[in-house]
Protein backbone atom coordinates (compact mmCIF):
# COMPACT_ATOMS: atom_id res chain seq x y z
CA UNK A 1 0.00 0.00 0.00
CA UNK A 2 1.51 3.35 -0.98
CA UNK A 3 1.46 6.40 1.28
CA UNK A 4 -1.42 8.11 -0.55
CA UNK A 5 -3.52 5.00 -0.02
CA UNK A 6 -2.56 5.00 3.65
CA UNK A 7 -3.74 8.62 3.89
CA UNK A 8 -7.08 7.77 2.24
CA UNK A 9 -7.49 4.80 4.57
CA UNK A 10 -6.65 6.86 7.66
CA UNK A 11 -9.23 9.48 6.75
CA UNK A 12 -11.88 6.89 5.85
CA UNK A 13 -11.56 5.22 9.28
CA UNK A 14 -11.14 8.51 11.17
CA UNK A 15 -14.81 9.00 12.02
CA UNK A 16 -15.06 5.38 13.25
CA UNK A 17 -11.96 5.35 15.45
CA UNK A 18 -13.74 6.55 18.63
CA UNK A 19 -16.21 3.66 18.36
CA UNK A 20 -13.44 1.13 17.71
CA UNK A 21 -11.32 2.52 20.56
CA UNK A 22 -14.33 2.46 22.91
CA UNK A 23 -14.94 -1.17 21.93
CA UNK A 24 -11.33 -2.03 22.69
CA UNK A 25 -11.83 -0.48 26.15
CA UNK A 26 -14.90 -2.66 26.68
CA UNK A 27 -13.07 -5.78 25.51
CA UNK A 28 -10.15 -4.87 27.78
CA UNK A 29 -12.43 -4.38 30.81
CA UNK A 30 -14.36 -7.59 30.20
CA UNK A 31 -11.16 -9.55 29.71
CA UNK A 32 -9.55 -8.07 32.81
CA UNK A 33 -12.63 -8.64 34.97
CA UNK A 34 -13.25 -12.17 33.72
CA UNK A 35 -9.60 -13.17 33.60
CA UNK A 36 -9.74 -14.91 36.94
CA UNK A 37 -12.56 -17.23 35.93
CA UNK A 38 -11.05 -20.61 35.20
CA UNK A 39 -13.06 -23.46 33.82
CA UNK A 40 -12.72 -26.06 31.09
CA UNK A 41 -10.76 -25.02 28.02
CA UNK A 42 -10.45 -21.43 29.23
CA UNK A 43 -7.90 -22.41 31.89
CA UNK A 44 -4.99 -22.09 29.47
CA UNK A 45 -6.12 -18.61 28.43
CA UNK A 46 -6.54 -17.35 31.98
CA UNK A 47 -3.13 -17.80 33.50
CA UNK A 48 -1.61 -14.54 34.70
CA UNK A 49 1.06 -14.39 32.02
CA UNK A 50 -1.35 -14.85 29.09
CA UNK A 51 -3.92 -12.50 30.56
CA UNK A 52 -1.34 -9.79 31.18
CA UNK A 53 0.32 -10.27 27.81
CA UNK A 54 -3.02 -10.06 25.96
CA UNK A 55 -4.08 -6.96 27.88
CA UNK A 56 -0.77 -5.23 27.16
CA UNK A 57 -1.04 -6.05 23.44
CA UNK A 58 -4.63 -4.84 23.36
CA UNK A 59 -3.54 -1.59 25.04
CA UNK A 60 -0.80 -1.17 22.45
CA UNK A 61 -3.35 -1.62 19.66
CA UNK A 62 -5.52 1.06 21.26
CA UNK A 63 -2.61 3.49 21.55
CA UNK A 64 -1.70 2.91 17.89
CA UNK A 65 -5.26 3.72 16.81
CA UNK A 66 -5.29 6.85 18.97
CA UNK A 67 -2.01 7.87 17.31
CA UNK A 68 -3.66 7.33 13.93
CA UNK A 69 -6.39 9.79 14.89
CA UNK A 70 -3.80 12.29 16.15
CA UNK A 71 -1.84 11.90 12.91
CA UNK A 72 -4.95 12.72 10.86
CA UNK A 73 -5.55 15.85 12.96
CA UNK A 74 -1.94 16.97 12.59
CA UNK A 75 -2.04 16.46 8.85
CA UNK A 76 -5.22 18.53 8.55
CA UNK A 77 -3.76 21.32 10.70
CA UNK A 78 -0.70 21.53 8.48
CA UNK A 79 -2.49 21.50 5.12
CA UNK A 80 -3.87 24.35 3.08
CA UNK A 81 -7.38 24.98 4.40
CA UNK A 82 -9.16 24.14 1.12
CA UNK A 83 -7.15 20.96 0.61
CA UNK A 84 -7.84 19.87 4.18
CA UNK A 85 -11.54 20.56 3.71
CA UNK A 86 -11.49 18.57 0.45
CA UNK A 87 -9.92 15.56 2.23
CA UNK A 88 -12.36 15.72 5.12
CA UNK A 89 -15.45 16.12 2.98
CA UNK A 90 -14.39 13.34 0.60
CA UNK A 91 -12.93 10.68 2.87
CA UNK A 92 -14.41 11.38 6.29
CA UNK A 93 -17.86 12.64 5.27
CA UNK A 94 -18.11 10.64 2.03
CA UNK A 95 -19.02 13.47 -0.35
CA UNK A 96 -19.15 12.37 -3.98
CA UNK A 97 -17.22 14.18 -6.71
CA UNK A 98 -20.37 15.92 -8.01
CA UNK A 99 -21.28 17.05 -4.50
CA UNK A 100 -17.71 18.35 -3.95
CA UNK A 101 -17.82 20.14 -7.30
CA UNK A 102 -21.05 21.85 -6.29
CA UNK A 103 -19.76 22.65 -2.80
CA UNK A 104 -16.53 24.24 -4.06
CA UNK A 105 -18.11 25.59 -7.26
CA UNK A 106 -15.55 23.83 -9.46
CA UNK A 107 -15.68 21.16 -12.17
CA UNK A 108 -15.59 17.45 -11.33
CA UNK A 109 -12.29 17.16 -13.16
CA UNK A 110 -10.87 19.86 -10.87
CA UNK A 111 -12.24 17.95 -7.88
CA UNK A 112 -10.20 14.89 -8.83
CA UNK A 113 -7.07 16.99 -9.39
CA UNK A 114 -7.50 18.69 -6.01
CA UNK A 115 -8.13 15.43 -4.20
CA UNK A 116 -4.95 14.06 -5.74
CA UNK A 117 -3.11 17.24 -4.73
CA UNK A 118 -4.54 17.00 -1.21
CA UNK A 119 -3.43 13.36 -0.92
CA UNK A 120 0.05 14.27 -2.17
CA UNK A 121 0.36 17.16 0.28
CA UNK A 122 -1.04 15.05 3.13
CA UNK A 123 1.49 12.33 2.31
CA UNK A 124 4.30 14.88 2.47
CA UNK A 125 3.00 16.16 5.83
CA UNK A 126 2.81 12.60 7.16
CA UNK A 127 6.42 12.02 6.15
CA UNK A 128 7.45 15.29 7.80
CA UNK A 129 5.78 13.98 10.97
CA UNK A 130 7.82 10.76 10.69
CA UNK A 131 5.10 8.57 9.21
CA UNK A 132 6.21 7.04 5.94
CA UNK A 133 4.78 3.93 4.29
CA UNK A 134 7.19 1.61 6.10
CA UNK A 135 6.45 3.05 9.55
CA UNK A 136 2.70 2.77 9.00
CA UNK A 137 3.03 -0.80 7.73
CA UNK A 138 5.15 -1.73 10.74
CA UNK A 139 2.96 0.11 13.25
CA UNK A 140 -0.22 -1.57 11.98
CA UNK A 141 1.13 -4.90 10.73
CA UNK A 142 -1.31 -6.77 12.97
CA UNK A 143 -4.35 -4.71 11.94
CA UNK A 144 -5.47 -6.81 8.99
CA UNK A 145 -8.68 -4.80 8.65
CA UNK A 146 -6.70 -1.62 7.91
CA UNK A 147 -4.73 -3.38 5.18
CA UNK A 148 -7.95 -4.84 3.75
CA UNK A 149 -9.49 -1.36 3.61
CA UNK A 150 -6.32 0.01 2.08
CA UNK A 151 -6.35 -2.64 -0.63
CA UNK A 152 -9.96 -1.75 -1.43
CA UNK A 153 -9.07 1.97 -1.39
CA UNK A 154 -6.33 1.38 -3.97
CA UNK A 155 -8.98 0.17 -6.41
CA UNK A 156 -11.82 2.46 -5.38
CA UNK A 157 -11.97 6.16 -4.65
CA UNK A 158 -14.03 5.76 -1.47
CA UNK A 159 -15.04 2.81 0.69
CA UNK A 160 -18.20 3.11 2.76
CA UNK A 161 -17.60 1.64 6.21
CA UNK A 162 -20.89 0.37 7.56
CA UNK A 163 -21.96 -1.01 10.95
CA UNK A 164 -21.53 -4.61 9.80
CA UNK A 165 -17.92 -3.94 8.92
CA UNK A 166 -17.30 -2.20 12.27
CA UNK A 167 -18.86 -5.13 14.13
CA UNK A 168 -16.49 -7.47 12.26
CA UNK A 169 -13.49 -5.33 13.29
CA UNK A 170 -14.66 -5.29 16.91
CA UNK A 171 -15.13 -9.09 16.88
CA UNK A 172 -11.50 -9.41 15.79
CA UNK A 173 -10.39 -7.46 18.87
CA UNK A 174 -12.50 -9.74 21.04
CA UNK A 175 -10.91 -12.81 19.45
CA UNK A 176 -7.47 -11.26 19.82
CA UNK A 177 -7.99 -10.70 23.53
CA UNK A 178 -8.33 -14.47 23.96
CA UNK A 179 -5.46 -15.44 21.68
CA UNK A 180 -2.73 -17.43 23.28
Amino acid sequence: MNLKTWIKTIFMVYRHLPRIIDSIDKVFSARALNGGIMSGNAVSYNDVYNLTDNLIKLSQKKVALINLKVLAKLIVRNLDRDLAKMLILRFVDGFTAPKLAEHFNISERTVFRRINEALSMASMKAEELGYNKEKLENEFKDEKWLFDLGEEAENDDYIQIDNDYLKKVIREYKKFSYAN
